[in-house]
């Protein structure tokens, strides 16, 4: 049995593959059985909403990885992005603020991607110091607390709802939409798929390697700042502590929904099913009366997890 490892390539199915969709119908069966609150349909809805801007930016980082790498900053762009919007609100109309603090975010990613494929600075490096760049300039936009943005579209946007679904939840998949189509159907995305398996012999087939990277870095730039203007619309306020944390989790769900760290193999799909699995396991640990506190503990668990399976499937 094969399945599809970019266009044109194929690898053998590990069954590692179904684990993942097998542990999320556990877990779902067992808050079902043991904790009435996690039945009810608001808490339904609370996971699709607490997942629908992790998926953003799962999906955005989900474009890096499958390059053969990894954005650490996509956190401290959620934060960012909020924090310019606060800065440019108060001097501008809300439209083109929150255009423009899109905008200045994903140019940053494209940034990284530069640096790494010109300079040829290890991602590790380019994005630990980015990320904390970027934290640091949350902090002193914001000039160290929160900061509140006054903008009713989108706060009705964030919160608002299409009969009894969350607008978060269709952005989000409108989004996951988007990003299957261009990985699927596009010619950037077998590119994509071609640098992730093998950057010599993509690069020895004439695809543009550099070019694939620098955008693959702005779309995971873009996710973040988009996560991180629908948070603000979410808190009516730009927070200094906005996405802390997040990049580990977001990378975790990528990880763990199967997408390879060793690049050119996974897909948006399998990111969703990650990023819910992770929503229905803070869900549980919610229901079970476990402190917040132990969440932490458990993403960092999880990543652990997600990159040792990713070390068991072998070609």
């Amino acid at each position: 049995m094969s399945t599809r490892r970019g266009p044109g390539q194929y690898v053998r199915a590990h069954t590692t593959d179904i684990m993942l969709p097998a542990a999320l119908v556990v877990l779902i069966i067992i808050g079902l059985v043991l904790f009435p609150s996690f039945r009810s349909v608001t808490n339904f809805f609370n996971i699709l909403t607490f997942s629908s801007v992790l998926l953003i930016v799962a999906i955005g980082e989900t474009f890096v990885v499958l390059g053969r790498a990894a954005d650490l900053t996509v956190g401290s762009m959620v934060g960012l992005s909020g924090a310019i919007l606060a800065v440019l609100s108060t001097t501008m109309p809300a439209v083109p603020a929150v255009a423009l603090s899109i905008i200045i975010g994903t140019l940053i990613g494209a940034l990284q991607g530069i640096i790494i494929t010109k300079v040829r600075i290890s991602f590790l490096i380019v994005t630990l110091g980015l990320y904390s760049i970027l934290r640091s300039q949350v902090q002193v936009l914001l000039g160290g607390q929160s900061q509140n943005v006054d903008i009713s579209w989108l706060q009705t946007l964030s919160n608002g709802y299409v009969g009894i679904v969350p607008n978060l939840v269709i952005i989000a998949l409108v989004v996951f939409v988007v990003a299957t189509l261009v990985l699927r159907g596009t010619g950037f995305g077998r590119a994509l798929y071609a640098v992730g398996a093998s950057p010599e012999t993509a690069r020895l087939a004439g695809i543009p390697v550099a070019r694939v990277v620098i955008i693959s870095f702005a779309i995971s730039a873009f996710a973040a700042s988009v996560a991180g203007i629908l948070t603000v619309g979410t808190l009516g306020s730009a927070q200094t502590t906005a996405g802390s944390g997040m990049e580990l989790v977001a990378l975790s769900a990528v990880l763990l929904g199967g997408t390879r760290f060793s690049g050119g193999y996974g897909s948006a799909t399998r990111t969703l099913v990650g990023v819910l699995f992770l929503g229905v396991l803070n869900s549980l640990l919610y229901a079970a009366g476990i402190s917040s506190f132990w969440q932490g503990t458990a993403s960092g668990l999880v990543l652990i997890l997600a990159v040792a399976l990713d070390r068991t499937r072998k070609d």
